[in-house]
């Protein structure tokens, strides 16, 4: 069996510069995410959490959402701390295709992947810090078990009965025997390290999972990375944006010409800022 696995994806935070562009940059990485599982024949996509910022989720990001997982796979969503569910969440707000699967509990729920495998999962229900949601937990099923969720004591996987954790909350990818922390799949933060991306998992018949990570950051192809400073500087771009200058009108109308994808936009942007460069 093989699952595509992401967390912490943050869509909608705010960003000190090219927050717009950032943003859209998000955008375009699940898309990236959805595409990849897709093309490899994935048998399911699992979301460990932090897909949105719940307080800075606007209504065309849940529109986003809904369609993007309008697709022929499976996708369950394990809300965060950050992305908790609730009333006024997307999560409950938006009319899902039969596809997508939104845990809910608090506590570990079981979904059958397969004859034979079976995907616990578990949601945060209101805001705070992450959880420890195995806690008290054991696996009551034959088979191969795993887990979905965002925040846990890694390390009391084994005890549980489960065979392997797919986790978020945690930036800094971790690849264990018995846990996956895929790291945020576009970096949010300069000096953020290790091989973050979508995870293929390849879950074995005795639950072992090997795993191959996927580069998927659009940020990174739009060069609004910190290691990407010399290709494209990282300006502020909502500033330069709101400016009543040619160079302002020259981003407001790249941010919205909707025929540019995310690599092109970005070679435009630095191509045309440097040559319009104080005027």
């Amino acid at each position: 069996m093989k699952l595509l696995l992401f967390a912490d994806l943050h869509l909608d935070t705010r960003f000190p510069s090219a927050g717009p562009a950032r943003r859209q940059a998000l955008r375009d990485t699940l898309g990236r995410i959805v595409d990849l599982a897709q093309e490899s024949n994935v048998d399911a996509v699992l979301c460990a959490g932090d897909l949105y910022e719940h307080d800075r989720c606007s209504p065309s990001t849940a529109s986003f959402l809904q369609s993007t997982f309008d697709c022929s796979l499976p996708v369950f969503l394990a809300p965060g701390n950050d992305d908790w569910y609730g009333p006024q969440s997307v999560y409950q707000q938006v009319d899902w295709t039969p596809n997508v699967h939104v845990f809910s509990s608090e506590s570990l729920t079981p979904v059958e992947l397969a004859d034979g495998v079976t995907l616990w999962g578990a949601a945060h229900v209101g805001p705070g810090p992450a959880r420890d949601f195995l806690d008290g937990f054991s696996v009551n099923r034959a088979g191969v078990n795993l887990a979905l969720g965002h925040g846990s004591a890694p390390d009391d996987v084994a005890i549980t009965g489960l065979d392997h954790a797919f986790l978020g909350h945690v930036h800094t990818p971790e690849h264990a025997v018995r846990y996956t922390f895929p790291g945020n799949p576009d970096p949010l933060t300069p000096g953020e390290t290790g091989e973050r991306g979508a995870v293929l998992c390849t879950v074995h018949d005795d639950g072992t999972v090997s795993r191959e990570v996927f580069d998927v950051s659009a940020s990174r192809s739009l060069g609004l990375l910190a290691e990407h400073s010399e290709a494209f500087p990282l300006v502020d771009v909502d500033s330069v944006a709101a400016e009543r200058t040619v160079r302002g009108q020259f981003v407001r109308d790249v941010l919205a010409d909707p025929s540019l994808d995310t690599a092109l936009r970005g070679r435009v942007l630095a191509t045309g800022l440097r040559a319009l460069e104080e005027r």
